[in-house]
């Protein structure tokens, strides 16, 4: 009689065995998935390195089993008619030597054209992984490419994505090559003697066993440590990236970063080494363990050869097989391994494109009309990780046929409120509504579009002048007039006019020898006129005068009245003079609204705007009429 805790039990074994099998069933699944996702991209890459590495594989495989054959074959029919006319057994001799010549001919020109090929597709493979992406790090939320593990994960993604593939691909196809072989070998030592196939392969698999549990732990650190080589790799650029040397150099920093990266770098390969190190005296004791088997059934075969028991062709035969069924067998445990690890990496990529913190994107869209309203509702913003809010409770409305200044001191949250208009990041609390919708319904290439934009961190692009300001509108790059008319707006025609090849001159002398390097302000103005020839509705200008001396700052004056006319424009800045151009001011201190009100208003009210301005206008003496 079965007593109820016996059934419990068995219900709760039976339980855990249907659970393992239904883990054991996902990672099955996973690895199909992933070698689908992998053939597809070798296939779009080159077919034809796909099915020549087949045919490849096949030829590998069936050549060394059918070599020795021949070869065994030969000494038998040699052995047996020496001594006779050799006229009667010449041709049939020669062929099976040009059969044997033959296999091998093919077998070393298949794998040399899969070389070269591979060589070529390995390439475009390559590319269209990186192409994936690039595409997906564009719908990647901003927080996110903030976070240093998902640094880690982009690091190792693109160190990764153009190798492992390929690798995996021909990994896969050796090891089946070999399996293959070891098929053909395994069959003649099975004809020879059962136990003697038994004896080698139980001294072989703990070898196969080894490597893969290695390449797992060799993953692990490498992994583990992405940080400490994003770290190294970073200081080599520093003192290696041409644009970093002139503070390098000035500030003698050299020693101390090369220091750094020695010591980064010894403390990882002490780490590396100790696994190195275990790796080389496991696989030297397996290696002679798995020789145990060829060796005792290798003593047993000269015994039965003396003895007259086995022939002289088939000692051959048989001790080529069992020397080449351990080797292939090693082989195969250091393919295995080396696919493991392939795949291991190539999950990084899996994990890369299956990253769920991505942009939500609506299919709203924004109504034509001359002018819309914005609005911050109770809107707080932290960045990940912070202590501190970088924005608190904003509330404020304003519309786009007002020019906006943004003002405050350095760390108020002036580009943090930017970057939650531009909808780079999304608020912690709140909402940021247009036109009493909030951004985030709207459709994400729309608000892109909307929004004319000039950040502190801009890009200097090393391209000509007319495709440097062109990229404010990808669509309208080849409007000269509009590029022109941009570059006058903003005072860019003054320099442009003197280079010898106008709006075709190249800038940063990154590709072009030819090139010009412009001034910090010049590169600011080239930047701004970009924003400029936006298609946009709203401009942002973020410290649009940083880079200017103070004769061009004040200069640019008259260059935001002019850009104020033709565009909404919302200005953040700390110098105050400029505020003279605004509709609406807003003052931010640690995160928080202070003021807002036009420049009359906030000047007769005497508070924190107008201690800010008549401390600058004492400084610096401005006068802006």
């Amino acid at each position: 009689m079965i007593h109820i805790n016996d059934m419990l039990h068995i219900n709760d074994m039976d339980y855990i065995i249907k659970k393992e099998a239904g883990k054991n069933m996902k990672v099955v699944k996973d690895y199909v998935l992933k070698l689908g996702f992998v053939f597809k991209e070798i296939l779009k890459a080159g077919s034809g390195v796909f099915f020549l590495s087949i045919g490849s594989m096949v030829i590998t495989g069936v050549s060394p089993v059918i070599t020795t054959y021949l070869t065994a074959k030969l000494i038998e029919e040699l052995w047996n008619n020496i001594g006779n006319d050799a006229s009667s057994i010449y041709f049939g001799l020669l062929a099976i030597l040009l059969g044997m010549l033959g296999v091998v001919v093919i077998s070393f020109a298949t794998e040399g054209v899969k070389t070269v090929i591979c060589s070529v597709v390995g390439l475009k493979l390559s590319h269209n992984i990186e192409n994936h992406i690039a595409e997906k790090f564009q719908s990647i939320k901003q927080e996110r490419i903030d976070d240093p593990d998902f640094l880690n994960l982009h690091s190792n993604t693109l160190t990764k994505s153009g190798s492992e593939p390929l690798n995996l691909m021909e990994g896969l196809f050796g090891m089946v090559a070999n399996l293959i072989s070891l098929v053909g070998y395994a069959g003649i030592i099975i004809k020879l003697n059962l136990w003697a196939f038994l004896i080698i392969m139980v001294f072989t698999l703990p070898i196969i066993i080894y490597k893969r549990k290695y390449q797992g732990m060799l993953f692990r650190f490498f992994n583990e440590r992405t940080m400490q080589m994003r770290r190294i790799w970073y200081y080599l650029s520093l003192i290696t990236d041409p644009q970093y040397c002139k503070e390098i150099r000035e500030f003698r920093l050299y020693s101390y970063f090369r220091k750094r990266r020695k010591e980064s770098f010894d403390d990882f390969m002490k780490g590396n080494s100790k696994i190195a190190a275990k790796e080389i005296l496991v696989s030297v004791i397996t290696s002679f363990i798995s020789m145990i088997g060829a060796i005792l059934v290798g003593v047993w075969l000269i015994k039965n050869t003396l003895t007259g028991i086995v022939s002289v062709s088939d000692f051959y035969l048989f001790i080529t097989a069992i020397i080449t069924i351990v080797t292939k067998l090693i082989a195969l445990s250091n393919q295995i391994a080396s696919n493991s690890k392939s795949m291991m990496f190539i999950n990084y990529i899996f994990e890369y494109m299956q990253e769920s913190n991505t942009i939500e994107s609506k299919n709203v869209k924004i109504p034509e009309k001359s002018i819309h309203n914005i609005r911050f509702e109770h809107v707080s913003f932290k960045y990940t990780g912070a202590d501190y809010y970088a924005l608190k409770d904003i509330n404020i409305s304003f519309n786009t046929n007002e020019t906006i200044c943004l003002v405050g001191e350095n760390g108020s949250g002036k580009s943090t409120f930017s970057k939650l208009l531009l909808r780079i990041y999304d608020p912690t609390e709140g909402r940021v509504l247009l036109d009493d919708i909030d951004l985030r319904e709207y459709d994400i290439t729309e608000i892109r579009k909307f929004f004319g934009v000039l950040f502190q961190d801009y890009i200097k692009f090393a391209d000509t002048v007319h495709n440097s300001i062109g990229f404010g509108n990808i669509d309208q790059i080849d409007d000269n007039q509009g590029i022109e008319s941009a570059a006058k707006t903003t005072g860019v025609d003054k320099f442009v006019e003197e280079y010898k090849d106008g709006y075709d001159t190249n800038l940063s002398k990154m590709f072009f020898k030819d090139a010009i390097e412009p001034s910090g302000g010049q590169w600011q103005k080239i930047a701004i006129a970009r924003a400029v020839f936006s298609d946009s509705s709203v401009l942002v200008l973020d410290e649009p005068t940083a880079a200017l001396d103070p004769k061009s700052e004040v200069k640019m004056y008259d260059t935001f009245k002019t850009i104020s006319r033709l565009k909404a424009t919302i200005i953040i800045s700390h110098r105050m003079y400029i505020t003279k151009l605004a509709d609406k001011i807003i003052l931010l201190d640690k995160g928080q609204l202070v003021e807002e009100g036009s420049f009359e208003e906030l000047i007769k009210l005497e508070k924190e705007f107008y201690s800010m301005y008549k401390l600058q206008s004492d400084s610096y003496s401005i006068s802006v009429e």
